[in-house]
């Protein structure tokens, strides 16, 4: 079995091993002599996420008997993979983005094409040309049911109520064991795998290379606990924010240095005030960094990014406005609606973060942000 192998690593010699020990298709594994029909092929990659994930290889045939052959391909293997990649994309809804693909090279001079479809957490995915859900059943992909169907639907479900229960626990952690003084954000990167029990990714073996800064501040030196990687920063005697990775692959940031307490005529005691601004570039940043320690931790999945203002009662986005009282926060704990984050590229941060700052814009009364902040 290749699929529980680095992916990276997996070359000819694993091939021949299959070949000399008798494996042969199963629930992650399937060959195909040559590239396939597009839409079969799709078929095969959609039954592989629905279920479990797998490995498909292209240019290996399984005979009569059982055993398999390495013939591989003679076409051009970048032209290939192309080809195969942009099918995928197109033909599967939701779309599937994450599956890895390499040539390997035979001594042959040929090529076998290796397809690995990650298992989904965002699934049903249904094949766009037939309008099928197919999932994966010993060596064959059948239509799923409707209680198969169902049961992959309530995933997100599940999801979702067990990060309900995650942030409310750790709300109250970093209010009443970490003292972080409030009001402050709270930032979740959540893996679409991160509740589910396999999940584990090697986050204290790489703690060195890991960037576990608190939002808006640099880098910082991590130390080793129960979780997995912790980080927290004080000025004097107060916390202003820390930093959490887990080894389920959440990572956890909380930070108060977006807030002030600005002081006028009208209000001496002075009012407590949120810089979007200021945190669209700490988001940006944030982004960027957790994307390469996702990286070097070898996450793929998609994951969600969830955003909390804790202690946000009276808070305003800006000084003043022209005329009256600048609209304040209403609830003591803001909750932002979620992102979902597949693609890992620039414009989809920048796009990210602009999102979910029109949505603190929202929370103070403006449809997007103020051409002129006071």
């Amino acid at each position: 079995m290749t699929f529980y192998k680095n992916f990276a690593d997996v070359n000819e010699a694993d091939l021949r091993v299959l070949k000399d020990s008798g494996e042969i298709e199963g629930l992650q594994l399937e060959f195909k002599r040559e590239l396939p029909h597009l839409t079969s092929l799709v078929e095969e990659v959609v039954s592989f996420a629905n279920t479990r994930g797998g490995d498909l290889f292209i240019g290996i045939s399984e005979n009569k008997e059982g055993t398999i052959e390495l013939e591989g391909l003679e076409e051009n293997p970048d032209n290939l993979i192309l080809r195969i990649k942009q099918s995928i994309e197109a033909k599967t809804d939701p779309r599937l983005i994450n599956v890895l693909y390499q040539p390997i090279p035979l001594t042959n001079g040929n090529n076998v094409i290796h397809v690995r479809v990650p298992r989904s957490w965002n699934a049903p995915h249904m094949v766009k040309d037939n309008s099928k859900f197919l999932i994966r059943t010993g060596s064959a992909k059948i239509a799923a049911g409707t209680s198969e169907i169902r049961s992959m639907m309530d995933q997100r479900g599940h999801f979702l109520e067990r990060y309900e229960r995650f942030r409310a626990k750790r709300a109250e952690k970093s209010l009443h064991v970490y003292h972080q003084m409030p009001p402050f954000i709270m930032l979740h990167y959540v893996p679409v795998s991160a509740f589910d029990i396999t999940s584990n990714y090697p986050v204290v073996d790489n703690y060195r290379s890991l960037v576990p800064f608190v939002l808006g501040r640099s880098g910082a030196n991590p130390r080793i606990h129960a979780d997995g990687v912790f980080y927290q920063e004080s000025e004097g005697e107060s916390f202003r924010g820390h930093t959490q990775i887990f080894r389920n692959g959440i990572i956890e940031q909380v930070s108060n240095y977006q807030f002030s307490i600005e002081s006028s005529a009208e209000e001496p005691n002075g009012r407590p005030i949120f810089y979007v601004i200021e945190f669209k570039r700490a988001l940006i940043e944030s982004l960027e960094w957790q994307i390469k320690n996702y990286a070097g931790l070898g996450m793929r999945d998609p994951f969600y990014i969830f955003v909390s203002m804790v202690g946000g009662m009276g808070v305003c986005g800006t000084r003043r406005v022209m005329f009256g009282r600048p609209q304040a926060i209403d609830e003591d704990f803001l909750i932002l609606p979620e992102v979902l984050i597949e693609t890992m590229d620039k414009e989809t941060i920048e796009q990210t973060a602009a999102t979910i700052c029109t949505y603190f814009w929202n929370a103070f009364g403006y449809p997007k942000q103020p051409d002129n902040l006071i």
